[in-house]
């Protein structure tokens, strides 16, 4: 039995699957401790080759699905879930790339602890080709070993994103996503925002790697960068169905302060997306992402959490809680391009 099953949503990554599937090869713990899960959602060039080749190459570790219509990312990784053999779980986005030691670094703390996650940290890369972190660059301080087994640790473990923003990046024990339903929003973008905070809300003991084993390539022609497309309002529903499962589960009358500092998260990313993905910043959009917040978090300011927000995120939650007028949303949408064109 493979230790550690590996999902891999693979959408137009033709230039990229060969570099990911080489470094997943590569690690240190042996590819018989590993299951490899490639769902190819509906791609348009020639991923399914790619894939069809490392197949060949490895017929006993590589399961390949193909779905004849695009459904996300979302529902490729619940798919890949139902195929899913080990006791842990891997997601690995099809143009990054993992450092040789990813996963026996991973699994190592859960040999020794009864982890729920074990999470490690990324790196932004701009990388053409297959590059690793030299030693110094992978240092990021001591591991640390989280147990939320009082109700204030568990909110400052769901406050704090202690497992990361993203489901990349980390193990996780299948029994916690299968066990709490802990799936993806499908036929959507932006499906991690509601599942981050579902792990979250149901993980209790958390190891942190503190090194760099993870690179995250900024791909220009990734889904989110893409301007003026319709899925970013995608995010609203994303939000909205969250908002919905945490009122369904009893979740906010555990974590209500630490999830309406998420949803403040929600709001003020929403707020990014309408000013650096759209050539026209929409008053409109705007409007929304602010009558959403304010019927879920009357007054931000009760909120322990809201003062975290500082900078241009700060700037932006007090817009959405402004009166507002198209003067203002413009004025908002000016300071802040001039404040990331200075970063």
């Amino acid at each position: 039995m493979p230790k550690i099953s590996i999902i891999i949503p693979c959408y137009n990554v033709a230039p990229y699957i060969d570099r990911c599937m080489t470094s997943i090869v590569a690690q240190t713990i042996g590819m018989e401790s590993l299951e490899i899960i490639c769902i190819d959602d509906a791609s348009t060039d020639d991923t399914w080759a790619h894939l069809q080749r490392w197949e060949k190459l490895l017929p006993d570790q590589i399961l390949l699905i193909q779905q004849e219509v695009n459904r996300r990312q979302g529902t490729a990784r619940n798919i890949g879930l139902q195929y899913a053999s080990a006791e842990w779980i891997a997601f690995v986005d099809g143009d990054d790339w993992l450092e040789p030691d990813y996963f026996e670094l991973l699994y190592g703390p859960v040999q020794k602890y009864s982890c729920d996650v074990v999470c490690c940290d990324a790196e932004r890369d701009f990388s053409d080709g297959l590059v690793y972190f030299d030693e110094k660059e992978r240092e990021n301080g001591e591991d640390l070993y989280i147990v939320a087994d009082t109700e204030e640790t568990k909110k400052q473990l769901i406050s704090m994103s202690a497992v990361g923003e993203a489901a990349w990046g980390k193990i996780i024990r299948k029994g916690l996503l299968t066990d709490f339903q802990i799936y993806f929003p499908e036929d959507l973008t932006y499906e991690d925002h509601y599942w981050v905070p579902m792990l979250h809300a149901y993980t209790t003991e958390v190891y942190i790697i503190q090194k760099k084993l993870y690179h995250y390539f900024v791909n220009y022609h990734s889904t989110i960068l893409v301007k003026n497309a319709d899925y970013h309002m995608d995010w609203v529903t994303v939000w909205l169905i969250k908002w919905a499962e945490y009122k369904r589960r009893g979740l906010l009358r555990e974590y209500r302060e630490e999830l309406e500092y998420d949803c403040f998260q929600d709001a003020v990313g929403l707020m990014k997306v309408i000013i650096l993905r759209y050539e026209e910043p929409s008053f409109s959009f705007f409007q929304l992402v602010r009558e959403m917040i304010r019927e879920q978090v009357p007054d931000y300011r009760e909120n322990r959490y809201a003062k975290n927000l500082t900078g241009i995120y700060g700037v932006f939650l007090e817009a959405l809680y402004a009166p507002a007028d198209r003067a203002e949303f413009l004025r908002v949408v000016e300071q802040a391009k001039q404040y990331w064109q200075n970063q």
